[in-house]
């Protein structure tokens, strides 16, 4: 198959890194300000942190769309060897790495990459999830081309919600493995993903029939994340709802109006800024360097927070990149920090088409 590209999927998949950079570093920023913060800046810190939480799912959603797109019938020889080496190697040395950064000591360290590789215990996990997704397309896809996709997407909306209620609304047992599966342990089972999975898959299928959808209706489509993130905000304001992360119930609508608006607004975007290539190129990468940057990052007494969380934010992102592309030189560092994305000229970009 030739390689083809569509505009919308770099800036997806642009956006949707710098805002899970966003949600860490609005948590190191939290952390290193905890006393000193005066309650506006804490609070306006938290609503950048909800609106940002979109961006794991979103990955999710780009990564069956691309699937769907490219592999609509059978995935090519060599599929999941390829993506063992450049994604679940680095997943683990990254995770290897980081247990040993935030621990004192080496029985500390050893005890926390097992947690990090084996229970997806570090900010990694992602990886993990995107994993039993390769596989449940391989298994699923046949199935799929023949449901119907409002059946389809229906039974996967109610899986998933049901299965994120149970934790979000629920006390965990008086055990260390339960406290565990509430905190974080549940983040990993496909099931708080599949209508994200289900979605991507039925949007890649139908792009372009997706796309007339979205511009016959993009002044609703427009409206729907500020809609999705006052209930969001109510839902935390009422107490109602106390998950800090993005396996909120409510995430999931929330998740799915910002795909389409970035969608609507995008495909009107006749050519990918030089910006959102390079984030995009360098996206897995920012994934997985961001956060050692993040967690070196002292106190700077003369910012308030706002601004250190504008400051921290940059030096993230940008000393990913950075690094990145120095590391690229080394031989093997794509097994550390994995490989950079292709990103493609101006001319090669095929609108409406697959990559």
């Amino acid at each position: 198959m030739s390689k083809q590209f569509i505009n919308e999927a770099f800036w997806i998949r642009a956006i949707a890194c710098l805002a899970v950079a966003t949600t860490h570093a609005v948590d190191t920023t939290l952390a290193n300000y905890e006393y000193s913060a005066n309650q506006l800046e804490e609070h306006l810190l938290i609503l950048i942190r909800f609106m940002a939480y979109f961006g794991t799912p979103a990955f999710v959603f780009l990564s069956e769309l691309l699937l769907a797109r490219s592999y609509p019938n059978y995935v090519p020889q060599g599929f999941f060897k390829k993506r063992i080496k450049f994604l679940l190697i680095p997943f683990i040395s990254i995770g290897i790495l980081f247990a040993f950064l935030i621990s004192h000591s080496w029985q500390e360290g050893l005890r926390q990459a097992f947690v990090h590789i084996f229970l997806g215990g570090y900010y990694g996990y992602f990886i993990l999830i995107i994993f039993q997704f390769y596989i449940l397309h391989v298994l699923l896809q046949k199935y799929l081309r023949n449901w119907s996709p409002k059946i389809a997407l229906s039974i996967a909306f109610a899986i998933n919600v049901l299965y994120l209620s149970f934790f979000n609304f629920t006390e965990p047992m008086n055990n260390a493995a339960a406290e565990y599966i509430w905190l974080r342990g549940y983040w990993v089972p496909f099931l708080g993903w599949i209508f994200y999975f289900v979605l991507g898959y039925y949007c890649g299928k139908n792009f372009e029939i997706l796309k007339e959808k979205l511009f016959e209706n993009k002044k609703k489509i427009l409206l729907l994340p500020f809609l999705s993130i006052a209930l969001i905000v109510v839902l935390v304001l009422t107490e109602i709802l106390h998950v800090v992360s993005s396996k909120r119930v409510d995430m999931l609508l929330y998740t799915m109006s910002m795909i389409f608006a970035i969608i609507a607004i995008t495909m009107t975007i006749d050519r990918v800024p030089v910006f959102i290539k390079i984030i995009s190129k360098y996206s897995f990468n920012i994934y997985l360097i961001h956060k050692f940057i993040l967690y070196l990052m002292p106190t700077i007494d003369f910012l308030n927070p706002l601004l250190y969380f504008v400051f921290v934010y940059m030096v993230a992102v940008g000393g990913s990149i950075i690094l990145a592309k120095l590391l690229s030189k080394v031989k093997f560092s794509q097994y550390l920090i994995g490989k950079q994305l292709v990103v493609p000229n101006d001319s090669d970009l095929s609108r409406g088409k697959g990559s």
